[in-house]
């Protein structure tokens, strides 16, 4: 089969989501998406900052009151391959990159299976059947950009990893450091069990080839993985670097393990691999299609096929594993680990199992178009009549016990049923096997495209930007420096992005410690547990669940709020309305303070205001404000390690005000304040990963001159 012809195969699938590529993705029975949330405000804020002031931004003012940029993953800094999105029109930028990326896990999974040594027609069924796993295009419709951007590149480090042990050419010795380094710098969260996979399987590979005896086996495969994590950390430490300190800073390093075990997944969801729910939350669909779980299963019949194949059951089982977490006893020592203390959401592991079993679906199909294979296997064909006779009774119980048959329970019902016929069908009839396994591959296709589609809503752009629009373009209007909490979520994110509005709530995984603290008492919300989001929502009701809430109007003023937006009224006596927009109140804070002014050195924080800084220049990573001594300037901007304060060019001791803010003191006079960001470790991760990407050139060049050698002397 043509390469270009299984490109084709593999393209085709996503055609529907190609066409729907200038409407925003949303799973069908959710009003967020993490596009519109994080991402896409985030490359809003990246070119703006590389348009307007010139600069590359390692911290933004954009929500939370401002925090780093450049360390935060989800800002997508550090991932070039993600920057084909980030010039082009929106959506459209974001979900073409996203498709591509899709399409190019699909590709690296045929890939994969062919170097395995499977026959082509496995290896489209294996690459199809990655590409639409419903759990994947669920986090795809959810908007985690970068979790799909990882784990598309996960068939492509198991693929490095037997280029590396074939060693066919230089570049490979370090290859799969160099790709599990990329899957970092896409989402550090999926890292961590993408290199759990890669050392398993690793080491399956050098164990099963036998050439040595076992210790010097391991000692040869320790030797490598350390060089692959030397290398893994080069190629990441640009963000790496940054990250961990961002992290000793944020909420996420006072996880509990109740909080890191969120989201397991409940054993009654393992329902999910019989039928899905379209729609279904994204980190709770197990669903991996009729066809690819029968396939899957014949493994389990066939004992050569299990031997060639250990290793992804392992892997199947793993990620099944991790995917329980609160199942398994001792799971709240695991989580305090060091390390395992940073994840969160077990139910992630699951793409480890939906790429195991689909593998294992491949192996089974090369293994039954065998041409020698004449007599059906009966422990084979009663796993297969198993599975199906409980997916076709569950729709039964779900029937009886609902009083309804819902359609994803008829449709799991007729995959299975089907699948169960076309695999019979293939033991059974030597010749007709290719247009058979033909009809199979096609089956896969129109179970998993079907339950991905239904489980998917696109909305316009109109629509998604529209919202909060009313509101955020009143306070875009308004004069002067400064910032809006909304204790509602009225002012969303990309809203805010695109009219540059900068917010002091917010939806962020990693959170300064000293912001959420701070706002915590400025919002009069109580925080419990680890939440994404400040203020806290605890129902997930953003318009009504925090009505009752206490806003410290004096506390949200140090931090430079001059308005309060809610979808509700608020009664406080420092709150005066100002506007309605829709069913958006907008309050003036009579306890404003600006972003910069003077006070007494002994006075509290803006007890007592001498005078207000003007603000000569400011931008992503710079504010410059002439100020007027004697007395405490107070600078409303977040306190971290990266920021660096100069008065009249000379570096001068920086003060935290308030527990999160920075100040300084000034004799009398006028003075000129600067506050410059620049971030030590960043600076270092920056160095160190140029050095190891032109290493990585160098070799590609060697490598390249010694094909072109080898080419000339087998010519001659």
């Amino acid at each position: 089969m043509k390469k270009w012809l299984v490109g084709l195969m593999l393209l085709l699938p996503l055609i529907p989501w190609l066409v729907q590529s200038g409407s925003f993705y949303y799973s069908s029975n959710s009003d967020y998406s993490d596009l519109a949330v994080s991402h896409l405000p985030n490359a809003i804020y990246l070119v703006e900052s590389l348009k307007s002031g010139g600069e590359f931004p390692l911290w933004s003012n954009l929500i939370l009151g401002g925090a780093p940029f450049a360390a935060d993953p989800l800002a997508g800094v550090w991932y070039v391959q993600g920057w084909v999105a980030y010039f082009l029109p929106q959506p459209f930028g974001f979900n073409v990159t996203l498709m591509l990326h899709i399409l190019w896990g699909g590709l690296g999974m045929v890939w994969l299976l062919r170097r395995l040594g499977l026959r082509i027609e496995a290896a489209v069924l294996g690459g199809l059947a990655f590409e639409l796993m419903p759990k994947l295009l669920a986090h795809a419709s959810a908007g985690h950009i970068s979790l799909v951007y990882a784990v598309s590149w996960t068939p492509w480090l198991m693929l490095a990893e037997l280029y590396r042990q074939e060693r066919i050419k230089p570049i490979a010795v370090i290859m799969p450091g160099l790709v599990l380094g990329v899957i970092f710098l896409a989402d550090p969260r999926w890292a961590a069990y993408a290199g759990i996979a890669w050392l398993i399987f690793s080491l399956w590979q050098k164990v099963s080839a036998g050439k040595e005896d076992l210790v010097k086996q391991l000692a040869r495969w320790l030797a490598g993985v350390g060089i692959q994590g030397l290398t893994a950390f080069g190629a990441c430490a640009v963000l790496l670097l940054p990250l961990m300190e961002f992290t000793r800073l944020s909420t996420r390093a006072g996880l509990s393990p109740a909080d890191i075990l969120n989201f397991s997944l409940p054993p009654s969801r393992l329902l999910g691999l019989l039928f899905s729910t379209f729609g279904s939350y994204a980190e709770l669909v197990v669903y991996t299609g009729a066809a690819v779980l029968l396939l899957a299963a014949v493994v389990l019949g066939r004992k050569s096929v299990r031997q060639r194949a250990a290793v992804w059951l392992a892997l199947a089982l793993l990620g099944l594993i991790i995917s329980l977490g609160t199942l398994w006893p001792g799971a709240e020592a695991i989580a305090r680990l060091p390390l395992f203390n940073l994840l969160r959401v077990p139910s992630r592991a699951w793409f480890l199992t939906g790429m195991a079993v689909t593998v294992l679906a491949a192996y089974a199909l090369d293994d039954l178009l065998e041409g020698d294979r004449t007599l059906p296997n009966k422990i084979t064909n009663l796993i297969l009549a198993g599975v199906t006779a409980l997916a076709v009774l569950s729709t039964i119980g779900m029937a009886i016990m609902g009083g309804e048959v819902r359609t994803e329970v008829i449709w799991g019902a007729a995959a299975f049923t089907t699948g169960f016929i076309l695999l019979l069908l293939i033991q059974k009839k030597t010749a007709a096997r290719p247009w058979l396994a033909a009809a199979v591959v096609a089956l896969v296709v129109a179970d998993l495209g079907g339950v991905n589609l239904l489980g998917v809503h696109f909305r316009s752009k109109c629509d998604v930007n529209g919202e909060g629009a009313n509101a955020a373009l009143y306070l875009a209007n308004q004069a002067g420096e400064f910032r809006v909490y909304s204790p509602s979520y009225s002012i969303p994110q990309l809203t805010a992005a695109q009219l540059e509005l900068e917010l002091v709530d917010g939806v962020n995984p990693l959170q300064l410690k000293s912001t959420a603290d701070f706002m915590e008492k400025a919002s009069g919300v109580q925080v419990r547990g680890y939440s994404v989001t400040i203020p806290s929502f605890t129902t997930g009701d953003p318009r009504i669940d925090n009505i009752n809430a206490a806003m410290d109007t004096a506390m949200l003023g140090l931090l430079n709020v001059k308005y309060v937006a809610a979808e509700y009224e608020v009664m406080q006596d420092r709150l005066s309305e100002v506007w309605q927009a829709g069913t958006t109140h907008i309050y003036e804070n009579l306890d404003f303070k600006p972003r910069v002014w003077v006070q007494p050195v002994e006075a509290l924080p803006g007890e007592e205001i001498l005078s207000t800084g003007k603000i000569i220049r400011q931008s992503s990573n710079l504010l410059i404000a002439q100020v007027a001594g004697p007395g405490l300037v107070v600078l409303s901007m977040v306190d971290y390690p990266g920021w660096q304060l100069k008065v009249d060019g000379i570096p001068a001791e920086k003060l935290r005000i308030a527990n999160l803010l920075i100040g300084t003191e000034v004799g009398a006079g006028q003075h000129k304040v600067e506050l410059t960001f620049k971030s030590p470790l960043s600076t270092l991760g920056q160095i160190i990963s140029t050095v190891t990407w032109l290493f990585v050139l160098g070799l590609s060049v060697l490598s390249a001159k010694r094909q072109q050698k080898r080419g000339f002397s087998e010519a001659a």
